[in-house]
């Protein structure tokens, strides 16, 4: 902490942990996987829009930026990628391991290296700023949960999807767990 509030590192890094947990848990509990998803897509956004878009204007961390942000679209790939897969299927524990493997590697070298970097370059009062701005999103994004979808409506999903036909009416019944318009970079401009 840098005076008051939760500087903006000290709420990633306790954020990191959160998401460290949450992977953890889902390498046994498949349940546990779309909150993990879904927690990391939200933290993933608001690094980007409250920290690395900043970042990126400080000549000597630029390119680190640059690459933190280029994960950030790889572990998006694989979580697709993962988000899709059957959970019932013997090898989903192997995607989530893989998406998590890489996604504490990236952590671990943000820690390491970035947040340091940040520290020497940031005003005290803006990381402080970025911090309660990145608390306020996070806890506002995290607290927007679609709503279930009703029994009845569930228990009609078809079972498999073949075709485009069968694809779109499968579509039409399942919410993915990451569902709110978020995407990893889609608040850039906002």
């Amino acid at each position: 902490m840098i005076g008051g509030g939760m500087n903006v590192i000290d709420a990633l890094v306790a954020h990191h942990a959160t998401l460290r947990q949450l992977y953890q848990q889902s390498e046994t509990s498949p349940d546990v996987f779309d909150e993990f998803l879904r927690q990391l897509i939200v933290h993933h956004t608001m690094e980007e829009k409250y920290f690395y878009d900043l970042l990126e204007g400080f000549p000597p961390a630029h390119r680190d930026a640059l690459e933190a942000v280029n994960e950030h679209h790889i572990i998006e790939m694989i979580s697709k990628d993962a988000e899709r897969f059957p959970r019932e299927h013997e090898r989903f524990s192997i995607k989530v391991e893989g998406l998590g493997e890489y996604t504490t590697h990236h952590l671990d070298e943000e820690e390491a290296l970035i947040f340091p970097m940040a520290l020497q370059l940031f005003a005290a009062e803006d990381l402080n700023t970025l911090g309660r701005l990145f608390q306020e999103a996070k806890g506002t994004l995290l607290g927007a949960v679609p709503p279930a979808l009703p029994a009845t409506i569930s228990a009609k999903r078809p079972k498999t999807a073949k075709g485009p036909k069968a694809a779109a009416t499968s579509e039409t019944f399942s919410q993915p767990s990451t569902a709110i318009g978020l995407g990893i970079g889609s608040l850039k401009n906002a």
